[in-house]
């Protein structure tokens, strides 16, 4: 099939480079090209896949923009729109008087904070956690981004932006979600439709493949240390680690503030940490339905892999010789 791949006020297109990843801030555009209209700021689109089959897969901002002459090529790195919230720096010009919210769901503080970078293309799932309740919320000295995280990582939910420029705060664990846990939010993956990784049949787009099993990021202890007489603990034994030995984190922030937050906190969090990591590593003939936060079929012969995995991290690589799709997988 023949390549397709457009991006706003970019002619004579080089390469396209545009990594995602469920551990990063934001999605990172390069594109080499040897001519643009763009300016620093621009916002711009990239539309990427074959002529009979491509969509946009990038929405973001003008970063950087690097001129290397004789050859007179340009390229230029962009981010997604989290990125406002990552340069935004919350300083209150009175240091008495911060930006402050109190007895407020976790999912209005967010969208709070995140108004003042000017994102207001905001979803957000009901958490059911309240914060602040016998305290107040004092934002100050710290980045719009750093402090949603914050309240991402006391309720076990990840915060990004979509392919459309929309920021989503959900609660998107970095696995493939069956809806049993009976948390809020927590909604079945459906996986890609008519898209596989597989080896098998006429069907067949890996171009390699590597699996590994890994401990390194598994947490089977949670202390969560919110105000004053505030904290709970979760923990529970792995057969993958030695007996009675716990590798803990630490959730720690003054606007948990009931036992009961302080609670669900831990135990959202150890549900979530408590697994071994099984991590897939491939390359894939391109396909632009491929993004990470989503579920994929894999079926791979060798490994004996036949389910739905969840795509940690996606990286489209295009050029005018090819397309590929490099991904991280996790079962």
């Amino acid at each position: 099939m023949k390549l397709y791949g457009t991006v706003t006020n970019c002619t004579s297109l080089i390469n396209i480079s545009i990594s995602e990843s469920h551990s990063s801030s934001t999605t990172t555009a390069i594109i080499v090209c040897e001519s643009t209209t763009l300016s620093i700021g621009d916002s711009i689109q990239i539309d990427l896949g074959y002529v009979t089959d491509h969509d946009v897969i990038f929405t973001g901002y003008v970063k950087i923009i690097e001129q290397t002459v004789p050859d007179n090529i340009y390229t230029i790195t962009a981010t997604d729109v989290l990125i406002r919230a990552v340069d935004y720096f919350i300083v209150s010009a009175n240091p008495d008087t911060p930006f402050s919210r109190q007895n407020i769901a976790a999912e209005d503080l967010v969208e709070d904070v995140l108004n003042l970078a000017g994102i207001t293309n905001y979803t957000a799932q009901a958490t059911s956690f309240t914060l602040a309740i016998n305290s107040v919320a004092e934002v100050n000295l710290i980045s719009s981004y750093d402090y949603s995280k914050s309240i991402a990582d006391i309720v076990a939910w990840h915060l990004w932006a979509g392919r459309d420029g929309t920021v989503y705060f959900k609660n998107r664990k970095p696995y493939v979600m069956t809806g049993a846990s009976g948390q809020p939010g927590d909604v079945a993956d459906t996986p890609i439709s008519g898209v596989s990784i597989t080896d098998i049949g006429s069907d067949k787009n890996i171009l390699s493949f590597s699996y590994i099993k890994s401990e390194t990021e598994l947490r089977n202890r949670i202390v969560v240390q919110g105000g004053i007489g505030i904290y709970a603990e979760a923990s529970a034994s792995s057969p993958y680690l030695p007996a009675g030995f716990y590798k803990t984190v630490l959730v720690a922030n003054q606007i948990i503030d009931t036992q009961s937050i302080a609670e669900d906190s831990a135990s959202y969090n150890l549900a979530m940490l408590n697994r071994l990591t099984k991590r897939i590593s491939a390359s894939v003939i391109g396909d632009h339905r491929l993004q990470a936060r989503r579920t994929v079929d894999v079926d791979e012969q060798y490994t004996g892999i036949d389910e739905d995995c969840y795509i940690y991290a996606c990286s489209h690589q295009w050029s005018s010789s090819g397309y590929t799709v490099q991904l991280e997988l996790r079962l």
